[in-house]
């Protein structure tokens, strides 16, 4: 049975890097994602496939997923998988997902039995975004920010990758997927208060979980998806008026409440025992 995680908080990690390993496991993400494509350089892709089961075997023992993402060339990949363990990998991460063929690829490589994630680093991607949301195992669907910006040769602090954002947290929420990312650069890990900004933004416009490429993000990460004392007390009244027999349709605080915005503050409190989940794995 596929893996249904529910993740807030993944960390980008090369294979083979022991360092940056133990420093994740200290961290305590969500998930690693041991990374086989960008964050390795050609020449070294083979001797870090020798010691991929190694740093899962890690991560297994320190109770923390393991995604691996892989190489998109379908040699490079079935290199990948057969280095892995199989049975300790929680997802897969697929990259320059341009349309459905990698993730079928993938899907075939891991007998269909192993969660996948969509990476949507361009605007062909986006444009295919419905086919590749469809294939059954893939789970998550995620912003690659840093390439798709440099497809559009914009700056991915400005404000050009919204709409891009708001695109794949619709299609994933059709799917029931996770969408994982969020409209500004992953790779700023210094300017944490603009850090912060652009993940609520994602968050506002329906992002739900964030990669990082540094431990230090990882707790801005946590804090700024989780719920505000204000939507919590909302979300709390609305429960509490239903219970109460306030009926199908009831009012509160001047505000009609009905199925959709019951629905929502259910949401809420979700989002809050994810958060408590994943701040009490990181303690």
């Amino acid at each position: 049975m596929i893996h249904r995680p529910d993740w807030q908080a993944l960390l980008f990690v090369p294979v083979g890097a022991e360092r940056h390993l133990a420093s994740a496991i200290r961290h305590r993400p969500d998930a690693v994602v041991l990374d086989l494509e960008d964050a390795v350089a050609p020449a070294a892709k083979a001797a870090a496939r020798t010691v991929l089961r190694a740093n899962q075997a890690q991560l297994a023992e320190a109770g923390i997923d393991c995604v691996l993402r892989v190489n998109g060339a379908i040699r490079a990949m079935v290199e990948d998988l057969n280095a892995a363990d199989h049975s300790l990998l929680q997802a897969v991460m697929v990259p320059k997902c341009e349309d459905a063929h990698p993730l079928r690829n993938a899907a075939d490589l891991t007998d269909g039995a192993i969660g996948l994630i969509a990476l949507v680093e361009s605007p062909a991607g986006l444009h295919r975004l419905t086919e590749i949301a469809a294939i059954p195992q893939v789970i998550a669907l995620m912003l690659g920010s840093e390439d798709y910006s440099a497809a559009l040769g914009v700056d991915p602090d400005r404000g050009a990758l919204d709409w891009v954002a708001a695109q794949l947290a619709v299609a994933a929420a059709a799917r029931g997927l996770i969408p994982i990312g969020f409209p500004g650069s992953i790779a700023n890990f210094r300017d944490l208060d603009l850090y912060a900004r652009q993940i609520g933004r994602g968050c506002d416009l329906g992002m739900r979980a964030v990669a990082a490429i540094h431990p230090k993000q990882i707790p801005v990460i946590r804090a700024t998806l989780a719920p505000t004392e204000a939507d919590v007390k909302w979300a709390d009244d609305v429960l509490a008026g239903l219970q109460a027999g306030g009926g199908a349709v009831f009012a509160l605080e001047g505000q009609m409440v009905d199925a959709p915005v019951v629905a929502r503050a259910r949401q809420i409190q979700a989002a809050l025992r994810r958060h408590a989940k994943s701040t009490a794995g990181s303690a």
